[in-house]
Parts: structure tokens; C-alpha cells; sequence
């Protein structure tokens, strides 16, 4: 099964999960969407997928009228516009997870 980190580097949570697959050598394939943006598509892929609340997908500590972003449709084109504001880390395996704490990733691969 592919497992894929959305990875930002500016991010401390995200690096600490980066730290924890590779100290569990778990292999993976690394998404830098800060130097690689995603395309809509892959936004829409994420939102269409995410394994929990949609509305955790947009950082809070980051203000915005959640309520003019009231489909998923415009919330796909806010996040390709706006992707520093998405959540991180995500982790595709199986489905997309927000790995807030960056703990929860092994428990989603249910290493120990």
C-alpha cells in the first residue's frame, strides 16, 4: 500500500512526523507542497477523501469566513488557492489523515 507525507518543511509538526517514519523506516514517498504545490485535483482528492472532519482540513489558528466556503467545491479551489492554510501533516494511507499529533501517523500504520 503507497503511503504518501504532504510535507511542510516550515512546519514543526510536520517535520516531527517526517522524523517518525523515517526513524521507523517506514518507506514512503515525501510531498513538499510548498516547493511542489498540489493541483486542484489533488486538493479535491484530499477533501473527497480525508478519513475525519472536513473542517479540521483548514488550519485554525489562521482566520477565515468558513461559512462563505460552504461547499466542497469551494473549499477545493480556497485550499489550491490558499495551501499554506491546509492543515499538516497529512498522510495518505489508504485515505488521507490530518496526523495532528504528528504521533498519530504510526497509529494509522499501526507501528508501535
Amino acid at each position: 500500500m503507497k503511503i504518501i507525507l504532504f510535507h511542510n518543511h516550515n512546519c514543526s509538526k510536520s517535520r516531527t512526523c517526517l522524523e517518525l517514519l523515517k526513524q521507523k523506516d517506514v518507506e514512503f514517498e515525501l510531498r513538499n507542497y510548498i516547493k511542489n504545490p498540489l493541483d486542484l485535483n489533488e486538493i479535491r482528492g484530499i477533501i473527497s477523501n480525508l478519513a475525519e472532519n472536513i473542517e479540521g482540513i483548514i488550519r485554525k489558528n489562521k482566520e477565515f469566513d468558513y461559512a462563505s466556503i460552504n461547499s466542497k467545491t469551494k473549499l477545493g479551489k480556497f485550499l489550491h488557492e490558499n495551501q499554506k492554510l491546509l492543515q499538516r501533516p497529512i498522510l495518505f494511507y489508504k485515505k488521507y489523515w490530518i496526523c495532528r499529533p504528528p504521533e498519530k501517523a504510526l497509529e494509522i500504520l499501526g507501528i508501535d
